[in-house]
């Protein structure tokens, strides 16, 4: 196991007894009770339950504008993302979670004696949904851009020092950092100062602030051994059996499309484009046959039903969307009382409107 100290990489010496004898489920199980740095080849201290691990999750998915699409394909059976340090974030508050300031001063002179300075690591982000409206605004370009989906369990195959895990949002920082700094004061112990830098290093890296939650944020540490310099970015390559699906925006190009197809053919990815409906809440997927998806559970899969009119996903069980349900004798009653219709029929509309107030009505005295 890998330790990061002062922004180095060295050597760890820890083994786990039984640890190497047990199956992958067991492996979880034991994560999950006695935390994840058993199953992380960086040793940093933080309980499963706190944060997302990978291995609950089937797929992440990155967003980009389709202004990088020859960028993200230029190497042959790969997909190409940049990774970056923190301080070149959106976020200028990134890694202000790593500490409470708010635990007494002799705490924060621990805090700052044994952890100094976080190190800025490489570092990409993810999503854990390809539906989230706000994130194909910013990062896909009002939906002309496009998504990837990645196969957790195989990124973790190929890059085994990655540590994936989702972002936990809090409004403060986590109550466990003052207790590691309580026990680094009090016990005065290298074990201690140890589990502070790890904790510390965790939420930093791995906790932002609650106005960020809509990103559903995965976020991926620890490319350094991985990414590659080009033209003075690091860029991650990453193989063909990592990406699961190649989804293009609702409001993309046929030339970024018919671009997307041939990269996921070629790439073996699930295709498909973004739709955007009249009664579904989130954009819903179409297959290149045609067939609707919708995402759920974590995976991209047929919806429940389709309305029978419009073909749009249903997110229960009938024949018709609500707008397709309303029949022809509900629109004749609902024209036959429109008090607008009324008003045109006795040539009334125009002048209702023009001397219709502006704002809004005095009260009734």
């Amino acid at each position: 196991m890998r330790l990061l100290i002062a922004g180095t990489m060295v050597l760890k010496i820890r083994r786990i007894k039984y640890r190497d004898k047990l199956c992958t489920s067991n492996k979880q199980k034991f994560a999950e009770r006695y935390g994840d740095l058993f199953c992380s080849s960086i040793a940093w201290d933080i309980k499963a339950a706190e944060h997302g691990a990978a291995y609950l999750m089937k797929l992440i998915f990155k967003y980009f504008s389709e202004s990088v699409v020859e960028h993200v394909f230029v190497r042959d059976d790969h997909v190409g993302f940049k990774c970056s340090l923190p301080e070149d974030y959106n976020d200028p508050f990134e890694l202000f979670l790593g500490v409470d300031l708010e635990q007494g001063s002799d705490l924060l002179a621990t805090y700052s004696e044994v952890v100094q300075e976080i190190p800025s690591l490489l570092t990409t982000c993810f999503s854990k949904s390809p539906v989230v409206t706000p994130m194909w605004a910013h990062y896909g370009n009002n939906h002309k851009g496009f998504v990837i989906g990645f196969d957790v369990a195989e990124l973790q195959e190929v890059f085994p020092d990655l540590l994936v895990r989702e972002i936990s949002y809090r409004d403060r920082p986590s109550e466990t950092l003052v207790s590691f700094a309580e026990m680094a004061a009090h016990r005065k112990k290298p074990r201690d100062a140890m589990a502070l830098r790890n904790a510390v290093l965790y939420q930093a890296y791995f906790s932002k602030y609650l106005e960020w939650s809509y990103e559903q944020e995965v976020r991926a540490v620890n490319f350094e051994d991985y990414a590659e310099d080009v033209s003075g970015h690091k860029i991650l390559y990453v193989p063909k059996r990592c990406v699961a699906a190649v989804i293009s925006g609702a409001n993309s190009s046929p030339q970024t499309r018919d671009a997307l197809q041939e990269a996921a053919q070629e790439l073996c990815a699930d295709f498909f484009v973004g739709k955007i409906g009249h009664s579904y809440p989130t954009p819903y997927l179409i297959t290149g046959a045609g067939g609707g998806r919708v995402f759920a559970d974590g995976e991209i899969v047929p919806p429940i039903a389709e309305c029978a009119e419009c073909a749009e996903p249903l997110r229960d069980k009938r024949d018709l969307c609500p707008w397709c349900s309303i029949d022809d004798a509900q629109r004749l009653e609902a024209a036959s009382n429109n008090p607008f219709r009324i008003l045109d029929h006795f040539g009334l509309l125009e002048e209702y409107v023009e001397g219709y107030p502006a704002g809004p009505r005095k009260p009734y005295k």
